[in-house]
């Protein structure tokens, strides 16, 4: 019987090691994962925060109604969406600097394709009340990589003149594949050892 080929035996193994690894991983992001939804389900139910608070983590005010004042810094970035009737449209999302200089996203209004709405002008002041959602990758869009600013969406309740208000994102809307994943790898990991081991013994038989 001839030996096991060394090198195609190392290099098996550690790909196998490392599918299990990635495997293990992601079962880690699952329980990371279960336990953030957990506080953004607690945090839709909680108490209105009155303005940003700056201490308090990103994810603990995630989801959180807020009542808030800014000043828009940037013109409308536009966002395709659906009105709460399921209508086609667009939401309009401005960069707002809050009184210590923070900047935030506001999604100050929703309006259907056909519509022209005059849309909020810089150096506006908005007020109201609306939902924080976090959004760190849309923040560097809208506001930019300068400046301080806050990787939170705040959805008014009530768009300003012109606008219908914007539908927030649910957290139910947020995916937790990561238990999936972890299957789909570790499978991986199987399944190229199942084919090393049928390999190793044609070629046992052939010797």
């Amino acid at each position: 019987m001839r030996r096991l080929p060394i090198v195609a035996t190392l290099v098996v193994l550690l790909a196998v090691g490392t599918m299990i690894g990635l495997g293990v991983w992601q079962l880690h992001r699952a329980e990371w994962k279960e336990a953030l939804l957990y506080r953004y389900h607690a945090a839709e139910g909680g108490s209105v925060l009155k303005g940003l608070p700056a201490e308090v983590s990103i994810d603990r005010i995630s989801f959180r109604r807020a009542e808030i004042a800014c000043t828009v810094t940037t013109p409308a970035t536009q966002l395709g969406g659906a009105s709460a009737a399921g209508e086609s449209g667009f939401r309009n999302i401005f960069g707002c600097r809050l009184a210590d200089g923070r900047t935030l996203m506001a999604d100050l209004g929703w309006h259907g394709v056909m519509a022209r709405p005059a849309l909020p002008a810089i150096d506006q002041r908005i007020t109201g009340t609306g939902r924080l959602i976090p959004d760190d990758i849309l923040a560097r869009r809208v506001i930019g990589e300068g400046g301080h600013f806050v990787p939170l969406l705040f959805v008014l309740e009530r768009g300003t003149a012109g606008l219908q208000p914007s539908v927030p994102p649910s957290v139910d809307t947020i995916p937790n594949n990561h238990r999936s994943y972890a299957v789909q790898w570790f499978l991986f990991a199987g399944v190229a050892l199942i084919i090393f081991v049928l390999a190793v013994r044609r070629r046992a038989r052939k010797g």
